[in-house]
C-alpha cells in the first residue's frame, strides 16, 4: 500500500534494528498503562532477533510503514488455531502494532492493519484477534472504529509483588485474592 506520505511494506531482515527500537518505544509506552509490559534489560536484543526471523517465516506478517528512507510504524502477527474445545478456526493474530507519535493520526495504523487484513485472507484465515492494554484507550477506540470487538478480558494477578531490581530476590507472597 503506498500513499502520498507514507507506504506499507513487508519487513525484512535488515528492518529489524530500527524496529526494535520503535518496539522499544512502544514497551515503555505500555509500562505507563501497567508495570506488567516493563521490558527486560536485553529486551531490544532479543527483539532484533525474534524480528528477522519473523521476516524469514511464512506463518507470520511483518509489515513495516516508511515515509522516505525511515520506518514509522509496523505490525507484527502470526496464525494461531483456536482451542481444540471450539469450532476450529485459524485466527491472524496480531502482535504488536506501533506508530511513531508523529505520525499518529495520520492513517498509518490503519493502513498497516489493513495490510495484516489482506495477508490473513490470502492465507486462509477465519478471522484476525488481537491483545490490547485495557488502559490504552486510544488504541481500543482505534480497533473498534476498524470492526473489532470485544470478546474476552485478559486479567492478571502478580503472586508476588514486582521485584526493585533483577538482585532482589527476597519477594513475600501475597495473601491470595
Amino acid at each position: 500500500m503506498t500513499t502520498d506520505e507514507f507506504q506499507i511494506r513487508r519487513g525484512t531482515r535488515e528492518d529489524a534494528d530500527t524496529v526494535a527500537r520503535l518496539w522499544m518505544m512502544n514497551a515503555r509506552e505500555h509500562a505507563t498503562y501497567d508495570e506488567i509490559y516493563t521490558p527486560t534489560p536485553n529486551a531490544e536484543h532479543m527483539m532484533r532477533r525474534f524480528l528477522r526471523e519473523l521476516a524469514s517465516s511464512r506463518e507470520t506478517c511483518f509489515f513495516v510503514a516508511t515515509a522516505g528512507d525511515k520506518v514509522i510504524g509496523f505490525l507484527t502477527g502470526e496464525l494461531r488455531g483456536s482451542t481444540p474445545a471450539f469450532v476450529p478456526r485459524t485466527w491472524a493474530t496480531v502482535e504488536d502494532v506501533f506508530v511513531h507519535p508523529d505520525w499518529r493520526s495520520r492513517g498509518v495504523g490503519r493502513a498497516l492493519v489493513r495490510r495484516c487484513f489482506e495477508w490473513a485472507r490470502s492465507t486462509g484465515a477465519d478471522g484476525m484477534a488481537l491483545q490490547v492494554a485495557a488502559a490504552n484507550k486510544r488504541a481500543r477506540n482505534f480497533y473498534a472504529r476498524l470492526g473489532f470487538r470485544e470478546v474476552s478480558v485478559y486479567e492478571a494477578l502478580d503472586l508476588y509483588p514486582p521485584r526493585s531490581s533483577e538482585r532482589d530476590r527476597t519477594r513475600t507472597p501475597p495473601s491470595g485474592p
